[in-house]
């Protein structure tokens, strides 16, 4: 997999732990003229990611959700990328967004000696159970089964098209060092929810997911002896995994083309959510696509801090220039992806951002046809 991601998207998450506007006009672009997408990739995030409840609300408005077979995600990305999955509206998953109990999910006992313990032991300060079994609740309302597996919803997707759809997301594996993808082609019989689970484990935050040799996630402790590997937020490495379809098998009918080095091929129907600074959004969406970094100004020690992350994030991944046309871009607004409580205007803050970033996306493509 190439890297159109931003490794360091972790690195702020965990720095910020420890230390409104108005839409623009109604597109002319119809599900009759949009170009067909049949597979959605959302990038991570942290507490930004609230603003794709509104980009998806646009999509549906477009016509274009209809169409997604496939969607995927990293970390805030897969959260959302698996509601979408499992059935819930772009409507159902603002409600959703706008009721979850962000605080809850900083659990374990005895915070402070605990967390140093399951630190040590664990690499996490927070268990990150009280999200996996949140997650399994919203899966089984709309399945009757809290522990649907990748597979499972596989099945369903195949039985009731445009209802459900199959869900991919990401991790990194510390253990082999690599980007893992977890979906019902590599991992039918994984829990939806440890799917995500695993992608938003922020590393040294959330503990981190232990997989065993056969890749089947190991709840409690290991027996002595066993190997494990050891899975944290996909973030980490695959921050915007918008290729992951980029494999001939996923390519429309009748389309042929002669893959990479790495056996990967440009996949016109992927459509890709990546949230970037306006300044930077200014720069990435000229018909040329990104060229260069935006500045970053800094005034005291946060966007010092916010300034060397997003520099060296995105120098250690260049985004690949072919990506571009099919990204849409939406507005950080000035947010950090620290997780914490928002307050409802700036949620709709946010939202607004996501159907701006959608309604810009399909208005630069009408301009350029």
């Amino acid at each position: 997999m190439h890297h159109c991601t931003r490794r360091g998207r972790w690195i702020g998450l965990l720095g910020s732990l420890l230390m409104g506007g108005m839409a623009l006009p109604a597109t002319a672009q119809t599900a009759a003229s949009a170009p067909t997408y049949r597979n959605l990739v959302m990038e991570g995030g942290g507490i930004r990611g609230i603003a794709y409840g509104g980009a998806l609300d646009e999509l549906d408005k477009l016509g274009v959700l209809g169409r997604i077979e496939r969607v995927g995600g990293t970390s805030a990305g897969a959260i959302q990328a698996a509601l979408l999955a499992v059935g819930y509206t772009p409507a159902e998953i603002i409600e959703v967004v706008n009721n979850t109990p962000i605080q809850r999910f900083n659990d374990g006992r005895m915070i402070f000696f605990g967390g140093s313990h399951r630190l040590m032991k664990q690499y996490g300060w927070y268990r990150g159970e009280a999200f996996s079994n949140y997650l399994a609740e919203l899966v089984a309302r709309k399945t009757s089964k809290p522990d649907l597996t990748l597979g499972e919803l596989h099945h369903l997707a195949q039985q009731q098209p445009g209802r459900f759809r199959d869900l991919y997301t990401t991790g990194t594996n510390l253990t082999t060092q690599r980007v893992q993808v977890f979906s019902y082609e590599t991992n039918p019989q994984m829990r939806v929810a440890d799917a995500v689970r695993i992608s938003m484990s922020i590393p040294m935050y959330f503990r981190a997911v232990l997989l065993d040799a056969q890749n089947n996630v190991i709840h409690g402790k290991p027996e002595k002896g066993q190997p494990v590997q050891v899975l944290v937020d996909g973030g980490v490495l695959a921050n915007y995994p918008v290729d992951l379809f980029d494999k001939p098998r996923y390519l429309p009918t009748g389309t042929t083309a002669t893959p990479d080095a790495r056996g990967n091929v440009f996949n016109p129907e992927t459509l890709g959510l990546r949230l970037d600074r306006a300044e930077q959004i200014a720069l990435d969406t000229t018909a040329t696509g990104r060229q260069a970094l935006a500045p970053y100004p800094i005034r005291d020690l946060p966007s010092y801090i916010g300034g060397l992350y997003n520099l060296v994030e995105e120098t250690l991944n260049p985004a690949q220039p072919q990506d571009w046309s099919r990204t849409v871009s939406i507005s950080t607004e000035g947010f950090a992806p620290k997780i914490k409580r928002v307050p409802e205007p700036q949620k709709q803050l946010l939202m607004a951002s996501g159907r701006r970033g959608v309604q810009a996306f399909f208005q630069r493509g009408q301009v350029r046809r």
